[in-house]
């Protein structure tokens, strides 16, 4: 692993050092088993890879055996990909996006793929791009769009294109991979992965064009192509532009504001004695007429305008704010994006979602409510504000979360946490941050109450008295349950989520780590399989296999009875669930619970 590693380090080397470089060899890096396997060992911790595609098979049914195979197959070239299976997902508008899955093989190729060209163009990207890249983020973008804000934005542009992924061209994707590289088999299969087809409801589709929404190496593809875009966006508009000088600046200064200035600093001299003071004049009225300068200063302008444009983009989505200029120059500007991009790229921009808006007019990017606000002295800045359907949304997962009372409380206390931890974190850095996380922990709160009401059959008043004390991390009061298989001691409790997260500014530097993922609630133990039931199980074993006694913390708890094969269980969630908490679970070491599996633990 480490050989694989420095490989790819010496290749983003060489990136850096050279940005016309053209790369070959590469297929021969891609083929070598140790550099599949490290492929296969970055994407199996995914939720995703634990999805079947055309094949049934999962992440797990890639051995080292079928590793070693997929080599030789890529060496003779007789390695051809499978198509996809296309599956729909609900979509905020209400119409369906459709996801293209991979089968397993396709998988571990894609994600060595992905490897390789994160590393010769990582270093090749512009700072504008923010989507699908490391140390980057919804909020890193945003932070992009406030100093354009402050910069004097009039109007913004707000680009979306049309099926991105789904109709880029393909022949547009392969001339821009020859840009950076000149090994032909790597583009060739590249080229059999893009053109591998579809599985739709049992029909074979032939794909001309897009790649995959859902594929691995999709998101790098997509930024590859539109990083022309970023670049003719710089080059050819002028977009963000480099940092002023303090030449510049000071040529940029408002005569104004300066006299204002020098005025209040000449005052503030006589009043300390750095100066003798003016003949007739008494500090009082020196200081009334410091006063009056501050006051008049603050409805000044420190600079003059300056007519620049700021460009941003996340994936498909980008925004242009345009500092000073007119409206008739923003249809010039959207009008010269839309046909560049249908000219060079054959991408089209949504016309529906494509607007000029002015700055002080409401918009959304990225999940946040942007607005523009001002302050006295005429200079702008960001007011950013949680959508109201983002709220909605968390608050329907909460309710799920605790609609039913058969769930075990650690489950429940869990999966609320980590929703409205997920949730609070990303919309941490919005204005209204403080009112917004206070309704929610109303919101979960009540919830959470009435579902342990309903689960020990008793008034809210009554589980009161028992399920409600202060967090010794927190010093609020909330309710709590027991950590499963430890005594119902202090120390021992486990609280809901009851605390607002402070909020955070833009120019934080903890932006870069903040993700967009959308949390799921586990619902295992509608299946018998809940979080509750291994943690006893755990805490039961105290590190050692039930079967063999090994000591070892890397230990699964297996599940003797397959509910799903069961034929007493009556049909239902709760009585499934039922027979999930009342089996008897065992904590077994690898060897063993293969061994339990007959070879194969998905079995």
């Amino acid at each position: 692993m480490v050989d694989v590693i420095q490989e790819l380090g010496h290749l983003e080397k060489l990136a850096k050092e050279d940005h016309e470089k053209r790369f070959n060899r590469l297929y021969r890096l891609l083929r070598q088993e140790q550099f599949l396997a490290y492929a296969r060992a970055s994407i199996a911790g995914n939720k995703g890879a634990h999805t079947p595609g055309i094949d049934g098979q999962t992440i797990d049914d890639i051995t080292p055996k079928e590793i070693t195979k997929l080599c030789q197959e890529l060496a003779t070239g007789k390695y051809q990909p499978q198509p996809v299976q296309r599956r729909y997902i609900p979509k905020r508008s209400g119409k369906l996006r459709p996801l293209g899955l991979p089968a397993s093989r396709e998988k571990v190729i894609q994600s060595g793929v992905a490897l390789i060209l994160n590393a010769l163009y990582e270093p090749l990207f512009l700072n504008c791009s923010h989507g699908f890249r490391p140390k980057r983020s919804p909020i890193t973008a945003l932070r992009q769009v406030s100093n354009a804000y402050r910069a004097g934005a009039t109007w913004i542009i707000e680009g979306d294109i049309t099926d991105c992924f789904g109709s880029l061209p393909h022949q547009v994707i392969l001339n821009c991979l020859r840009k950076r590289i000149r090994d032909e088999r790597f583009i060739d299969l590249i080229r059999k992965m893009l053109q591998a087809g579809v599985m739709e409801d049992g029909y074979f589709i032939t794909t001309y064009s897009g790649a995959p929404q859902g594929g691995i190496a999709s998101p790098i593809l997509s930024n590859i192509v539109l990083h022309e875009l970023d670049c003719w966006m710089e080059s050819q508009m002028g977009a963000n532009p480099p940092a002023e000088s303090s030449q510049d600046k000071n040529a940029r200064s408002n005569p104004d504001y300066m006299r204002l200035h020098y005025r209040i600093c000449d005052i503030r001299r006589y009043l300390d004695g750095k100066r003798p003071m003016p003949r007739g004049a008494t500090p009082e009225e020196l200081r009334q007429e410091l006063r009056e300068k501050l006051r008049l200063r603050r409805l000044q302008p420190r600079s003059l305008p300056r007519r620049v444009v700021f460009y941003s983009r996340f994936a498909d989505d980008f925004v242009v704010v345009l500092c000073h200029h007119s409206k008739a120059e923003a249809r010039q500007v959207k009008a010269a994006i839309a046909t560049w991009m249908q000219t060079h790229l054959g991408l089209t921009l949504h016309q529906e979602k494509t607007h000029i808006t002015h700055w002080r007019k409401l918009l959304r990017f990225l999940g946040y409510n942007l607005e523009g606000r001002q302050n006295p002295s005429g200079t702008g800045w960001l007011h950013l504000s949680v959508p109201k359907d983002a709220v909605r949304n968390v608050v329907a997962k909460i309710k799920r979360a605790t609609a039913y009372s058969q769930a075990p409380e650690y489950d429940v206390f869990t999966n609320v946490n980590a929703v409205a931890r997920g949730w609070s974190n990303f919309y941490r850095y919005a204005h209204d941050n403080n009112v917004v996380g206070g309704k929610l922990s109303t919101v979960i709160y009540w919830r959470t109450a009435h579902y342990l009401g309903k689960k020990h059959r008793c008034s809210i008043a009554k589980m009161m008295r028992k399920r409600y004390a202060r967090s010794s991390k927190t010093g609020c009061k909330a309710l709590f349950t027991h950590k499963p298989g430890k005594p119902a001691t202090p120390e021992n409790r486990y609280f809901i989520w009851h605390k607002t997260l402070p909020r955070l500014s833009l120019a934080s530097a903890t932006t870069c780590g903040v993700q967009d993922k959308q949390t799921y609630i586990d619902t295992g133990w509608a299946k018998g399989r809940s979080r509750h039931k291994r943690c006893e199980t755990r805490e039961r074993g105290e590190n050692k296999c039930q079967s063999c006694g090994t000591s070892d913390d890397d230990l699964f708890v297996h599940h003797p009875k397959r509910l799903r094969n069961a034929k007493r269980v009556k049909k239902g969630a709760g009585h499934v669930a039922q027979s999930g908490l009342t089996q008897q679970t065992k904590l077994l070491c690898y060897s063993c619970h293969l061994a339990h599996h007959h070879g194969n633990p998905c079995q």
